[in-house]
């Protein structure tokens, strides 16, 4: 009788593992050993694939404490990212890391699925942009903040060369020139008619030379015009020193005489049509050398060339973008000149150091000698503004 009772039940166990799949019989275990069988069970799965991860090879963020997101690619419903002994868990395919580091950092990821496949450890390389760095970006500039009164006197030429013929190049300086056109109009207040703009190919000597010598004569209302020049590329003095030269587009270095514009001619020739007043920006140096410390000169080939200060003449304002013994520099983070990037910035009123909406020569030039002095320091450089013509008269005004 024992013996068939034993028979008997083994049959029953036999049946009872053939009526449920392996799954089903763990799903009435209790919840201890359904664990446990459950892992057997991802252990022993079919799917061998390991997971993908998709993230940049580099990413750059702007503070230490920084979030980065990504992809995991696998059959998986059940993901993971694995990170300095870290368990992320991957949401939809998706993860996201928060970290803090205050300096530049390589972190290593790997991803695994539920089946306990892994991928390949994936690299990722973190810039950190610091808080300094993103606070010392440079403001762009934007002449439509200007609000002034329109001036039906007053007329402007405008100059800027950045691709000479034979000299090497004055970077920028064709951006610089059109910038100034606008603020030529909201700052000064002076109407598209009045202004000439000429730049590249349409400024060189015979251009430069018609503009001055027959577009403005019919612009210019004897004591009531107020003329002002904007000049953007290379100047260079003659070997002696005694004159400083202005260079067009198609000017030859070596022949400054019969190719160049010698300002005294410029002076002499605005002083003709006896305008109000002169305000000229010259966006140039004479030392010999350009923006990027190339030789302007083939023949001699000097260092620097020493210039002499000239005779302004009295009714003339002219701020120059360096001392004479000096480069004008190009600010690449801009991509404007150094002096003209900070002209037009304190004519926007940055310059307005008492702000009572004027800006004087004396107020345009300390805003700006502080400001060029310091990014030129920048750049290994020394460059310093200067101003000839009266510190106290009032350049612009606005409201």
């Amino acid at each position: 009788m024992i013996i068939k009772i034993l028979i008997i039940f083994s049959l029953i166990l036999n049946f009872s593992n053939l009526a449920f799949s392996e799954t089903e019989w763990i799903t009435i275990k209790k919840d201890k050993k359904q664990k446990v069988k459950q892992i057997e069970l991802d252990n022993n799965s079919n799917d061998k694939d390991p997971p993908k991860i998709l993230i940049s090879d580099t990413i750059t963020v702007n503070s230490s404490n920084y979030k980065i997101e990504g992809r995991v690619l696998d059959k998986s419903k059940k993901l993971f990212i694995m990170i300095d002994g870290e368990t992320i868990s991957v949401d939809n395919g998706k993860f996201v890391i928060s970290r803090f580091s205050p300096v530049n950092e390589t972190i290593e990821l790997v991803a695994i699925d539920q089946w306990g496949n892994k991928s390949n450890v994936k690299t990722v390389n973190i810039i950190l942009n610091s808080t300094n760095t993103a606070k010392n970006l440079l403001e762009p500039l934007n002449p439509e903040i200007i609000n002034s009164n329109p001036k039906i006197d007053r007329v402007a030429i405008i100059i800027g060369i950045e691709k000479y013929k034979q000299a090497p190049l004055a970077n920028y300086a064709n951006n610089d020139a059109k910038y100034f056109y606008e603020y030529s109009r909201k700052a000064f207040g002076i109407s598209d008619n009045n202004l000439k703009l000429l730049t590249e190919d349409s400024a060189d000597l015979v251009s430069t030379l018609s503009a001055l010598n027959k577009w403005l004569p019919g612009k210019i209302k004897k004591n009531k015009t107020e003329l002002i020049i904007f000049f953007e590329g290379h100047g260079l003095a003659s070997n002696d020193g005694k004159e400083l030269y202005l260079l067009p587009q198609n000017s030859d270095p070596d022949l400054l005489t019969i190719t160049a514009l010698s300002r005294s001619v410029l002076f002499e020739t605005i002083l003709k049509f006896e305008p109000k007043s002169v305000t000229m920006f010259f966006d140039a140096c004479y030392s010999g050398q350009s923006r990027d410390e190339e030789t302007l000169l083939t023949s001699a080939r000097p260092l620097r060339i020493i210039a002499n200060e000239q005779d302004t003449p009295e009714n003339f304002t002219i701020f120059s973008a360096s001392q004479l013994d000096q480069i004008a520099s190009g600010l690449k983070e801009a991509k404007h000149g150094i002096f003209s990037y900070y002209l037009m910035k304190g004519l926007e009123g940055k310059a307005d150091s008492n702000q009572d909406k004027k800006i004087t020569n004396g107020e345009l030039l300390a805003y700006m000698d502080l400001n060029v002095s310091q990014k030129a320091s920048e750049l290994g450089r020394q460059q310093n503004p200067s101003l000839a013509g009266d510190p106290y008269k009032v350049l612009m005004s606005y409201r």
